[in-house]
């Protein structure tokens, strides 16, 4: 069958339809440079590859298939305010829904962020919903397990080392199943160990880029040497693990700093009276970034407050000498731990590791986390290898070819990635969709 693929990005529709022998007819792609690289990855695509869908659309040829990982902005209020027919409009889904209207293809397959679901409490999602129920066409996406579903689309329900939760959407002009998505395959033996590459295998260029820096290690190391002090029997917690709580007794129940004197404060962040010719502003600045506003905490906080000052009471006696002080140095984001291995051995380099806004995450060694397009800071490191994940790695992770051509810069590279659809789970999703197809001529040609 001909398929069109929208908001095209690296392409991971196109290689999974290709692969299933389906030809594509039209791309666009809005960035210059990926335009360029969608026509030097797939041959013979220079001529049907396009820019900006707003003002490409009328080139769309006759298809079957529709397919676009199309972006998640913001849907215009005045369709609810003003009861408008038309509540897509000022979205780029509007144009999907434009080319829909004009060429209508048999199917219709959309991937998007595992909240769409949820977004703007589900509106979005309902929006979508209406307007392609609207055209004529059955409509599934998939559901979280909280609302009825067996829950989001994963690259590691398939036996890919990847954990990257989407939302699919599939439409069809003729029939659909109940829940026409592919079935989790259960535990699987999903191991990085399936992408990894070698140190030895690395390029000079790529030895650069994955590096450490000197902070990071550290920082590794300084987590690792209290986590070396404490006894087996003291379970690591589940819940984050915040430094700054550390002999901490600022009031966060009934209370915030922000509402204390700055004679409190100061008694409370143990500092000399010079500081009472500072600014209250500035003295609030000597306590934690999550604790100078002027709300009171939500629950959440509280509870994670005091169970950090708990456990921290609890172990204080183990922590190595000078160890506290040397971890207030850090930066802020890098007095946080995020252990998510329970069971496994206390040892950060034998784990997969990100640098996160909410601390250094810790997760085991057998499938990576998402690669993130929103930023480039949370690239994956490879415990074990004592680095950042490779280019080709976070191709392997996203199905890919080795030999896929990725944008020049390493952030614009992982940003690619991060926006990409994985070509694995792409190609189990259109199988699952098209079987509604082949059964319904296979019954045809027995009506016959």
């Amino acid at each position: 069958m001909r398929f069109v693929d929208l908001f095209a990005g690296l392409g991971g529709f196109h290689l999974a339809l290709s692969q299933l022998g389906h030809r594509c007819v039209f791309a666009s792609e809005l960035d210059a440079e990926l335009r360029a690289l969608y026509a030097a990855n797939f041959k013979g695509s220079r001529q049907i590859i396009h820019g900006d869908i707003c003002k490409a659309k009328t080139l769309v040829p006759k298809h079957d298939i529709l397919c676009a990982g199309f972006p998640c902005q913001p849907f215009s209020k005045s369709g609810f305010q003003d009861g408008l027919n038309d509540k897509t409009r000022g979205t780029l889904f509007h144009e999907i829904v434009h080319i829909l209207k004009k060429r209508r293809p048999a199917y219709v397959l959309l991937e998007n962020v595992g909240n769409f679901e949820r977004h703007d409490d589900g509106r979005t999602w309902e929006i979508v919903r209406e307007a392609l129920e609207k055209l004529k066409y059955n409509v599934r996406g998939t559901q979280h397990k909280a609302t009825g579903g067996h829950g989001l689309i994963s690259p590691h329900h398939f036996g890919f080392p990847h954990t990257r939760e989407r939302f699919y959407i599939v439409a069809s002009l003729d029939h659909l199943a109940a829940d026409p998505f592919p079935k989790p395959a259960g535990r699987t033996s999903a191991s990085l160990r399936q992408v990894v590459q070698d140190n030895a295998e690395l390029s000079d260029d790529d030895q650069i880029e994955t590096a450490l820096t000197h902070r990071q290690r550290e920082c590794i190391e300084h987590w690792n040497e209290l986590l070396g002090a404490l006894p087996d029997r003291i379970d690591l917690p589940s819940f984050p693990i915040w430094g700054d709580e550390i002999h901490a007794r600022y009031p966060f129940v009934t209370k915030t700093p922000h509402e204390c004197t700055i004679d409190k404060l100061l008694g409370y962040a143990r500092r000399n009276g010079a500081w009472r010719r500072k600014p209250k502003a500035d003295v609030l600045g000597l306590f934690p970034s999550y604790a100078r506003g002027s709300d009171h905490f939500p629950l959440w906080k509280i509870r994670f407050i005091r169970q950090n000052r708990e456990w921290f009471q609890d172990i204080a006696r183990y922590f190595p000498t000078g160890w506290v002080r040397a971890l207030r140095s850090f930066p802020s984001s890098l007095r946080k731990l995020e252990w998510n291995c329970q069971g496994e051995p206390r040892d950060l380099w034998k784990h997969v590791l990100q640098f996160r806004p909410s601390g250094l995450r810790v997760k085991r060694y057998s499938t990576c986390p998402a690669l993130v397009a929103m930023t480039t800071t949370q690239v994956p490191i490879l415990g074990p290898k004592r680095r950042f994940i490779t280019r080709t790695e976070g191709l392997r992770l996203q199905a890919f070819p080795d030999s896929h051509k990725l944008p020049a810069k390493r952030d614009d590279a992982f940003r690619a990635l991060g926006n990409a659809v994985h070509v694995g789970v792409a190609v189990k999703v259109i199988r699952a969709a098209l079987s509604n197809r082949e059964s319904n001529n296979a019954n045809g040609q027995a009506r016959r």
